[in-house]
């Protein structure tokens, strides 16, 4: 009790000093946490976490095709992929015994008819040259649907289309809330549209619900109504195939644009599928594209960027805050060989005066160490879902037990300074005159 009451004494003696020992070891000790765990998670993301992905593989169009696109030229049709050319690619990862799923769209623009109009392009042509002022899509999953390329959408009245590939429902359709004002439609109701060649082939459909895209932005102006995305119209794969959309000898725009997608169960799976598709030729102006990489890459990207500069700031906080905490105690036991000499004199032993050195040292820094630790395991992850976009950084418990390991060794060592302090003092110059003492300090 002696030595806690003298220790404490000292603390309250030089308040300042132990409170910026406190924050020094707070900050320290949470900024070291916070650093490893992004460091680690980001490691984890680029490293395991991002050959453990099933990526998607798409093939598309390149951009430099793509800023071509006229929708009033039919021929543009001639860039679609047919189904034979995708069994070509399926073909040769089943011959290589990979293991992948898919899914697809399928689209074609549709007339509007008397009764149901679309929304109007800022520069609409004739449908005989653009195939129709609608674009009706078909999913063939949930998946499909969910990664359309339009963007996501959430049914806001009604309900959605069963993508089953058992569903014979031939007439279900969803349609965009604005088209559904303009033509004062409600769930229940049906309207008409045209064949994309033939103006007299029509086709009713019946409004199974009406939906809304995710985002909340408003439709951007398109030259062709057909472009506008809230002119989508989409139906189950038995509605589109049945009613003669899903054709292999049709013409111009009435050529689906049929877009797969497959899915890999391993990124090495999806590597040698890419070169596979290399081998048996690309089609000209297509690339080979994983949209749930591209997607993965861009949801790590923050936590990579704060992961590299917390490198550089986990080595300058442990340099400096390690340099400070040893320069605060040297400066706690500069002047204070007096006070261990008179401490000597009266009896005290030089175990429990270096007890009490130890004490002065170990009481802000394992303070100050257990509040960073705290506040590093709670305060991480919001932290670190702020500064990374998002992404979620988990504290593992090797890592607690990690920094408490290393934190109370550091303390240690510093607390063990300020012991070797008292040892160093020879019992015999004690109780020498001070002026002799300093004599021979200096003569050595």
């Amino acid at each position: 009790m002696f030595v806690l009451k003298n220790a404490w004494a000292a603390l309250k003696r030089h308040k300042w000093r132990s409170l910026l020992t406190i924050i020094i070891a707070l900050l320290v000790t949470f900024g070291t946490m916070f650093s490893t765990a992004v460091i680690h998670a980001s490691d984890t993301a680029y490293g395991s976490g991002y050959d453990a992905q099933q990526p998607t593989l798409d093939l598309k169009l390149k951009q430099s095709v793509q800023s071509a696109y006229d929708g009033a030229d039919s021929s543009w049709s001639k860039h679609y992929l047919t189904w034979t050319k995708y069994s070509t690619y399926a073909s040769a990862a089943q011959s290589a015994n990979l293991t992948f799923t898919y899914t697809f769209t399928e689209a074609v623009p549709v007339r509007q008819t008397a009764k149901f109009k679309a929304v109007a392009g800022t520069a609409d042509q004739d449908a005989g040259k653009t195939g129709g002022e609608f674009t009706l899509r078909t999913f063939y999953s949930k998946e499909a649907a969910a990664a359309n390329a339009q963007g996501a959408f959430t049914i806001v009245k009604g309900k959605n289309i069963s993508y089953s590939t058992s569903s014979t429902d031939s007439t279900s359709a969803l349609i965009s809330e604005t088209v559904a004002k303009k033509n004062n439609l409600k769930v229940g109701d049906t309207f008409t549209i045209a064949n994309p060649t033939d103006a007299k082939t029509t086709v009713k459909l019946k409004v199974a619900g009406i939906y809304r895209y995710k985002d909340g932005k408003a439709a951007a102006s398109t030259k062709l109504a057909k472009d506008n995305r809230d002119n989508a119209i989409f139906v189950g794969y038995y509605a589109f195939a049945i009613n003669g959309f899903d054709s292999t000898t049709g013409k111009g725009w009435a050529i689906p644009d049929l877009q797969v997608t497959f899915t890999m169960d391993s990124m090495s799976a999806y590597k040698k599928f890419v070169k596979l598709i290399n081998k048996a030729k690309l089609p000209s102006g297509y690339e080979i594209v994983s949209t749930s990489l591209d997607a993965y890459a861009a949801r790590i990207k923050p936590l990579g960027r704060l992961a590299e500069r917390l490198r550089v700031v986990r080595i300058v906080l442990l340099a400096v805050g390690g340099l400070l905490l040893i320069v605060l105690v040297a400066l706690s036991l500069v002047g204070r060989r007096g006070e261990i000499a008179t401490a000597m004199l009266v009896g005290v032993s030089k175990t429990r005066i270096a007890w009490q050195f130890m004490l002065e040292v170990l009481i802000p820094t394992v303070c100050g160490f257990a509040i960073g630790a705290l506040a590093g395991g709670f305060g991480t992850k919001p932290l670190a879902h702020w500064a990374a976009g998002g992404y979620d950084v988990a504290m593992s418990a090797s890592l607690v037990w990690q920094t408490i390991g290393y934190g109370l060794l550091a303390c240690l060592v510093l607390a063990f300074i300020a012991m070797f302090r008292v040892v160093a003092v020879r019992k015999i110059s004690v109780f020498e005159p001070r002026a002799t003492t300093e004599a021979k300090e200096e003569s050595k």
